[in-house]
């Protein structure tokens, strides 16, 4: 299968990812923490299926042959793909959709920090910069990636094929 397809997967994965977790918040309301439950979700099921899609698409493309190398290539591309657009999504939603959604939830867990009072209050700041790099733009790319991998290595395992060996007595 050629690059050019599996680019196209990963990048219509990329734009239902992104349409999705917009709709979601809209509907759900930009600062529910269901929100981000639900958009974890969907970037595991859409790494499982476009992952599998993509390896199996190259296998078709090859006559029904599949090294195991070529397996992990289209899976891998397909999987920076998605985390690519992810992360450019990320950025743009926390940049212009709602700029003002990090600071609610370092609020909310400021709040939440003083009420069990286990951290004392000269270690707020360091607290509160552990979770604003949470929301952190491409902070998603590493678990897309190596999610990726772990589908493209059992699925490439599953499916390889290789073609049959010819002997020759030279």
């Amino acid at each position: 299968m050629k690059a050019s397809k599996i680019i196209s997967i990963g990048a219509a994965a990329g734009i239902i990812f992104s349409m999705t977790w917009y709709l979601m918040a809209r509907t759900m309301g930009f600062y529910s923490v269901n929100v981000y439950v639900y958009r974890n979700i969907l970037a595991f099921a859409l790494i499982i299926i476009g992952v599998i899609l993509s390896i199996f698409l190259t296998k078709r493309g090859n006559g029904g042959l599949l090294e195991f190398k070529e397996a992990m290539k289209a899976g891998m591309l397909y999987s920076l793909i998605l985390a690519s657009i992810v992360a450019l999504f990320n950025y743009f939603y926390y940049t212009f959709i709602t700029p003002d959604t990090i600071d609610y939830f370092l609020n909310e867990a400021k709040t939440v920090v003083m009420a069990d009072k286990k951290i004392l209050p000269a270690d707020y700041p360091q607290y509160l910069d552990a979770v604003r790099a949470n929301y952190g733009s491409f902070r998603l790319i590493p678990p897309i990636l190596f999610w990726g991998l772990i589908v493209s290595l059992i699925t490439g395992a599953l499916l390889n094929k290789k073609p049959p060996h010819t002997f020759s007595e030279n």
